[in-house]
């Protein structure tokens, strides 16, 4: 406990930027630093509130239209709303985890020359894993809060989700076909701006795969049906993986690397 609240300490006020692929787990990991003090902003969290409160302004048709159409929003109208919500006093005071932006190197430029990140996280997932997620173990999404499952992790009440209680879905767009084109879309995009955070030292990749050689608790592993999983690495190898306590252990770890051992 009493690490935990020199963690807390150390991550007062800092600006974390998440990056990394559809199914990646920003979300949990967004949650983990939120567990932290840090405030989350995710674009997408931004866009629905305000389509929420005012569904028939001007921006919130623009966002609605756009994003049925399944293109990015434009900047003119993502940048300035990102700044004010950066802005705001609950992010200057507490830090936050930003997630869901930038999408292009011109954003990714865009923020470097107006934030000071202390970190830039690369969510580093196989990709392989990233489909077979989706798609072979039926990834389901709650209709309010956005929290997801899977076979790997499923909810205590099948159909339930765990933390409001409403209500999960297969997401329309978790089909084979748009999974392998958003992900080849998103890579593309993840590795135009990569490099600028890599030059200014931002940049820690935090991986999900274990290594042969590391010894590592079962408890901590990514199990499917009560056997250890092992998925197939981008190099085409076997590794094991990390589960969510597993991720937020190498998560704190890498924190504390970063903001109390130095």
């Amino acid at each position: 406990m009493k690490d935990l609240s020199q963690l807390k300490e150390a991550m007062r006020g800092r600006k974390i930027l998440l990056v990394g692929l559809k199914g990646s787990g920003k979300g949990n990991r967004s949650r983990d630093l939120m567990a932290l003090g840090l405030v989350h902003i995710g674009l997408g969290m931004i866009m629905r509130e305000q389509v929420r409160k005012d569904p028939n302004s001007e921006l919130s048709l623009k966002v609605v239209k756009t994003t049925r159409q399944g293109e990015l929003l434009p900047d003119d109208l993502v940048l300035p709303i990102i700044m004010d919500r950066l802005n705001q006093a609950d992010c200057q005071e507490q830090g936050f985890v930003l997630d869901g932006f930038p999408r292009t190197k011109a954003q990714a430029d865009w923020l470097l020359s107006r934030v000071s990140l202390d970190l830039v996280l690369y969510l580093d997932v196989p990709k392989t894993f990233l489909i077979d997620g989706i798609i072979r173990f039926n990834r389901r999404a709650c209709v309010v809060c956005g929290s997801t499952y899977s076979d790997f992790d499923p909810p205590q009440v099948e159909g339930i989700c765990d933390k409001c209680g409403n209500k999960l879905v297969r997401r329309k767009s978790d089909n084979l076909e748009v999974i392998k084109a958003r992900l080849q879309s998103d890579e593309e995009q993840i590795r135009s701006f990569l490099p600028s955070f890599k030059t200014k030292r931002l940049l820690q990749t935090l991986p999900i795969i274990v290594n042969d050689d590391q010894k590592i608790d079962d408890r901590n592993l990514k199990k499917l049906k009560g056997e250890v999983y092992w998925v197939q690495t981008d190099t085409g190898d076997k590794a094991r993986m990390l589960n969510y306590e597993g991720m937020r252990r190498r998560l704190h770890n890498l924190l504390k690397k970063k903001f109390i051992e130095v």
